[in-house]
């Protein structure tokens, strides 16, 4: 049986990038109080206490994107629980699964026994599981909660969107527009972190805004690795975009020789549509007043906003509290949480244990 620090070092020793050690110490001193509070009872306020694991945690991932289900998994296997996986079905404009598994495969051999992957839908496991941690849509989360049992703990990750403020659109740098451009296109917008709209305050030179996100967009997108042909059928949702949006007389910025990459659009009306995603990025003026309104259809759903500049005003701040944001962030740093972030406004790795109190006077 490995230790919280073993199992720690293991994780940070395959994956330095992705899991820096420093950071796994910090998450659990941050949720758990002390670095062994899985291993052996430690004292707070005069009171010993132990965090226990669950035994065994199922976790369902979706297959728009691997960073989340991978994450999840290592959470698991930070606590050291039994972790089984029902991999995404293969999709042919997607490669999670295909990074899942080999997130998996190259584990450390004492991590990677403690994780079973599987293709099909198992209800043994589910009803095995003492944690369930699910990703996809709401109607997904809907059905499974409906097979939780009430000593179950059931961790859902619904639909939920993410936005960029600019406060002072006509004041906007390169060097922010760079960071506006970066979250849109890391990802391929396919994340609950992925901005899929661009909000201002009005009033703003809508056409200098759109030129400079427009030219962040094409530097940017020339800095990342080249990805494959685009698949037909968002080949399709791009191209509906463009020509809904050029139909309707608003102004839109496309990439040289029109490749599919990115794609700007000023949409005069201020409530959120959903992007369709793939690089399409709205642009939308709303007022701090009005933004409670603007987006009332996301209320509840909205993960993060990113946030040019350094201050945020505090109508706007109050505005996106009320809608029931979980994260701010700076522009740029959207798809780039720390790992002591509060996914969904939780603390996900504290979240998956229970405690267990020693009340008794120290030495009987």
């Amino acid at each position: 049986m490995t230790t919280t620090r073993e199992r720690i070092d293991l994780l940070a020793r395959a994956f330095p990038q992705l899991f820096p050690r420093p950071e796994l110490v910090r998450l659990v001193r941050t949720q758990l109080g002390h670095i062994s509070a899985l291993d052996n009872w430690i004292e707070r306020k005069g009171v010993r206490v132990r965090a226990r694991a669950p035994r065994t945690i199922h976790h369902i991932c979706a297959g728009n994107l691997s960073i989340s289900a991978i994450t999840s998994i290592a959470h698991g296997l930070i606590v050291g629980s039994r972790n089984t996986v029902k991999l995404p079905s293969p999709r042919e404009d997607a490669t999670t699964r295909r990074e899942i598994i080999a997130f998996v495969q190259a584990l450390p051999k004492s991590l990677r026994v403690l994780v079973e992957l599987q293709s099909e839908r198992d209800d043994a496991a589910l009803q095995e599981a003492e944690v369930i941690i699910a990703f996809g849509n709401d109607a997904t989360m809907t059905a499974l909660r409906a097979k939780v049992r009430g000593d179950q703990r059931f961790i859902a990750h619904g639909h939920a969107v993410s936005l960029l403020w600019i406060d002072d659109a006509d004041r906007l740098t390169s060097r922010q527009a760079r960071a506006c451009a970066v979250d849109v296109l890391t990802y391929d917008q396919m994340g609950c972190l992925s901005s899929q709209a661009i909000y201002f305050s009005k009033p703003a030179d809508v056409m200098r805004l759109g030129g400079r996100i427009a030219l962040a967009l094409e530097q940017t997108r020339q800095t990342m690795e080249a990805k494959p042909a685009r698949p037909l059928g968002v080949r399709a949702r791009i191209a509906e975009a463009r020509d809904v949006a050029q139909a309707l007389g608003h102004a839109v910025w496309l990439p040289p020789a029109r490749h599919l990459g990115w794609t700007v659009i000023h949409d005069p009306d201020p409530t959120f549509v959903p992007s369709p995603l793939h690089g399409v990025i709205y642009l939308r003026a709303s007022r701090p007043g009005s933004l409670t309104r603007d987006l009332a259809g996301v209320r509840g759903k909205i993960s993060t906003v990113g946030v040019t500049g350094s201050k945020l005003e505090p109508q706007v701040r109050q505005a996106f509290l009320d809608l029931g944001v979980s994260r701010f962030c700076g522009a740029g740093q959207m798809q780039f949480p720390p790992l002591g972030w509060h996914h969904d406004g939780r603390a996900s790795l504290g979240e998956l244990v229970t405690w267990i109190d020693d009340e008794r006077p120290h030495g009987l």
